[in-house]
């Protein structure tokens, strides 16, 4: 067996058991490591498989599955779904898509309503999604973006306001608001400085 065929079978393997601890609904320990495995499956089917646009389908359908479970009333188990959805899903498409002007626009616009959703107050459902959105985006964006410099910038600046807005003593909404714009930037960050050039 070849290392790509090997690699293959990891990645689909690591996809169906991934799947299975996420949606069963009794131990919180393998809804757990569901997060890994799928992230070692994007990263590992955006690599070995060579028809990248069957990889970047399915993760374009998980991207809206993972929005999905995220506005839709569905069950606490579809619910919780969402984050590791999304996460996976935007590492696979940002790596195999082919749209990356495309996806570089549409990253930045889920971004931005992440944030605008994070300071809004009159919805909570929307202001409990920042995260999710400011993450998704993020990561599509220091995937695709040529502009590699200027994202970890940009991320650098978002760890350091974090930090500044969970130090401060003025208002409470910066300081809830804080840890959300910390990792959304340490996230950008971690994978803008490990992309290939």
């Amino acid at each position: 067996m070849t290392k790509q065929r090997c690699n293959q079978l990891i990645a689909v393997g690591a996809l169906i058991i991934g799947l299975a601890c996420l949606y069963q609904p009794y131990s919180v320990l393998l809804r757990g490591i569901a997060l890994p495995l799928l992230i070692i499956s994007a990263i590992l089917s955006a690599l070995f498989f060579s028809e990248k646009r069957i990889v970047e389908v399915i993760a374009g359908l998980g991207l809206i599955a993972g929005f999905s479970s995220l506005y839709l009333p569905l069950s606490p188990v579809l619910r919780g779904s969402a984050f590791h959805l999304l996460s996976a899903s935007a590492i696979a498409f940002g790596m195999t898509t082919s749209l990356s002007r495309f996806a570089e626009i549409a990253a930045m616009v889920i971004v931005v309503t992440g944030l605008v959703a994070l300071y809004q107050s009159f919805n909570q459902l929307l202001q409990s999604s920042g995260l999710h959105l400011i993450l998704t985006g993020i990561i599509v964006l220091a995937i695709v973006s040529p502009r590699k410099l200027l994202i970890e910038r940009v991320s650098i600046g978002a760890i350091v306001l974090g930090l500044v807005f969970l130090c401060q003593p003025v208002t409470i909404v910066l300081y809830q608001t804080g840890f959300q714009v910390l990792l959304g930037g340490l996230a950008g960050f971690i994978v803008v400085v490990h992309r290939a050039a």
